[in-house]
């Protein structure tokens, strides 16, 4: 629940448990969240690990929607836990782990949480600075000023700024996909599914599925405002196709840039692979 406070919606329950009567929303409402909680540029990154040992691209390509499908599965049932429970994550762990054991299970969150916000602020800073020339430091305190304001303002922002962005996110990814499969042509050796590599493989293969679990620490913190009636399979399959959609087709314009510019670092690579299908695309997709 958000009360009214300066004139803001701010978060008022943080880890409370929530009441019955303050349950609200629907169940489709998880399919943006994490659509677009999956597709940003630390996604992208993932998707060039198997091509960088030296995969090619018909083969990264299985590992990405394998792992991704198997990573998802098991992320996707803790989502279920916050209509039946009302509880963030984290604090669900305290039963399982009792209460001073669930501190390791925070610690390892805390670290988890650290280094992807710093991850991703940092990927977004040099984006922005490649691109149109932008200062890191002050982009930086920018992007964390408003990962913080859709902190605090709570739930109910951060449910509508993601489908918001979803709309945005499908469209620049449809115009990639589209445009890829009718401009570009891989050589043989990149569709070829006779040069199949152990190593490279199953390095991509769970880096997607280890990048999809990493989100079972707090899933469910974005669906325990649901009414308590909201079905296990139907909190299942929202989150789960989501995140496996927006996960591994974002991973796989990764793989994509990094098949056709094996030479060039990652966000060379991913700006080369979109101009070259529409010139000057780079931009708006990155953006």
């Amino acid at each position: 629940m958000q009360t009214e406070f300066g004139g803001g919606l701010i978060e008022k329950r943080s880890i409370d448990y929530i009441p019955i009567a303050e349950r609200h929303g629907k169940v489709w409402h998880l399919w943006p969240v994490w659509f677009s909680g999956d597709a940003h540029l630390a996604t992208i990154a993932t998707g060039v690990v198997g091509v960088a040992l030296g995969g090619n691209l018909v083969w990264m390509a299985i590992a990405v929607v394998l792992g991704s499908a198997l990573g998802t599965f098991f992320m996707a049932f803790h989502s279920t836990q916050g209509p039946q429970l009302g509880l963030p994550q984290m604090i669900q762990s305290r039963p399982q782990f009792g209460y001073v054991g669930a501190l390791l299970v925070w610690g390892v969150a805390l670290l988890a949480y650290i280094g992807f916000n710093a991850f991703n602020q940092i990927l977004a800073a040099q984006t922005l600075h490649s691109l149109y020339g932008a200062k890191e430091t002050p982009t930086l305190l920018i992007f964390a000023l408003l990962s913080v304001s859709l902190a605090v303002l709570g739930y109910d922002l951060i449910h509508i700024a993601q489908r918001w962005i979803a709309y945005v996110l499908i469209v620049a990814l449809l115009v990639f996909s589209v445009a890829v499969t009718l401009r570009t042509q891989f050589s043989a050796q990149q569709l070829a599914l006779s040069d199949f590599r152990t190593v490279p493989f199953l390095a991509q293969f769970f880096a997607a599925a280890s990048y999809q679990v990493s989100w079972s620490i707090y899933v469910s913190d974005y669906s325990r405002y649901l009414p308590r009636n909201v079905g296990v399979s139907a909190s299942f399959w929202w989150t789960y196709l989501g995140a496996f959609v927006g996960g591994s087709w974002t991973m796989l314009v990764g793989t994509v840039a990094a098949a056709l510019f094996p030479s060039l670092e990652f966000a060379d690579a991913v700006r080369a692979a979109a101009d070259a299908v529409i010139p000057g695309f780079c931009k708006p997709l990155l953006l």
